[in-house]
């Protein structure tokens, strides 16, 4: 579908239209991906836009319907059997522990510090994670299939225009994020502007590289449709939107459901068999069991949460404890989805 700026192919040697497109899983999930979760994080937004009130109750859903649930979708990556768990020893308890003893370090120098971390680590969090979707999305394109090839377009355009939405929305922020403290990385003007001529640039260059694969009759809408909904996501949300909670509530909404999908994908490709020594993730990602999933993934979010809840405040120590608890498993979450993500073979399930 791109421009491949670092591959050569010669037209005469490789022919595009032999390889026909694949899907990530199904059409109907790929077209599924591709919008539902967009639609749900701008109507989010739209829906508190329109009256502030709905901010409270639309953040409490979002929290329990879809954040806590994408965090503990995470480790059922990492422990869903009882060879999975130990192999991940270190990086689902040793790394949880010691990050979370970091943030609360830092939480007592200052909830402005771990506020301030959680905001950007969670920005660089979507834009990875919107990287990787494309990737997936790319790799299911006939132009895929040739080796070597590289979209290097498409890869500019993914970074360089959440990179501008963040310098962006941190010049105009202010000085709070969710009722914290918080610092914005403020860079001079002219940063700024530059690196909004380099987003511009880059979102030419791969429109150029879309209208070329238009007029071969090659363009992969599925796949310019998701790299259009990461570009239209970071835009409105960081730099669209003018209260900075409304918009990161979009983007949270958007990845928190973007996440699940694809962590129920994963778990459901690598059961096409019951696993007995996987008792309870392999039954429920069986075809056809996607509600029992969820529920299954929310019931055990909550039961996390709530203990977690509860347990807190018996440390004492108030807001920095919370915060550096909180924003402690949140980066756990955020390393250790860079490791599962990354793995070649599935060795979780």
């Amino acid at each position: 579908m791109a421009l491949y700026l670092d591959t050569v192919i010669q037209p005469a040697k490789v022919s595009i239209h032999v390889v026909p497109r694949t899907c990530i899983k199904s059409e109907a999930f790929d077209i599924t991906l591709l919008i539902l979760p967009l639609a749900t994080g701008l109507g989010a937004a739209a829906a508190v836009l329109a009256n502030p009130v709905f901010f409270t109750p639309v953040l409490v859903a979002n929290l329990w319907l879809l954040g806590y649930h994408h965090v503990v979708a995470t480790y059922t990556r990492l422990a869903s059997t009882k060879q999975t768990l130990p192999r991940n020893r270190v990086p689902a308890i040793g790394l949880l522990l010691a990050i979370t003893a970091a943030m609360l370090s830092l939480a007592f120098t200052g909830a402005w510090v771990v506020a301030s971390a959680f905001f950007y680590l969670q920005w660089f969090h979507y834009m990875r994670h919107g990287h990787g979707l494309a990737r997936r999305y790319f790799r299911v394109t006939p132009e895929a299939q040739v080796a070597g090839s590289r979209d290097l377009a498409t890869d500019l355009v993914i970074y360089l225009v959440p990179i501008y939405a963040i310098a962006a929305r941190s010049a105009t922020m202010g000085a709070a994020f969710l009722d914290l403290p918080i610092k914005a990385v403020v860079l001079p003007e002219q940063v700024i502007a530059a690196l909004g001529v380099a987003a511009a640039a880059a979102g030419l260059l791969w429109l150029v590289s879309c209208s070329i694969s238009f007029a071969r009759g090659t363009l992969d809408t599925l796949y310019a449709g998701f790299v259009l909904s990461h570009i239209a996501i970071f835009l409105v949300g960081y730099l669209g939107i003018e209260d900075v909670n409304i918009g990161w509530l979009a983007i949270n909404v958007w990845h928190n459901f973007q996440y699940g999908m694809v962590v129920w994908m994963m778990n459901q490709k690598h059961a096409a068999n019951v696993d007995p020594a996987a008792q309870f993730l392999s039954p429920v990602s069986q075809p056809g069991r996607v509600a029992i999933y969820f529920a299954g993934c929310l019931a055990l979010s909550a039961i996390v949460y709530v203990a977690l809840g509860s347990f807190v405040p018996v440390l004492g120590g108030g807001l920095a404890v919370t915060v550096g608890i909180y924003v402690g498993i949140n980066v756990h979450h955020y390393a250790v989805d860079a490791l599962i993500w990354k793995r070649r073979r599935p060795q979780t399930i």
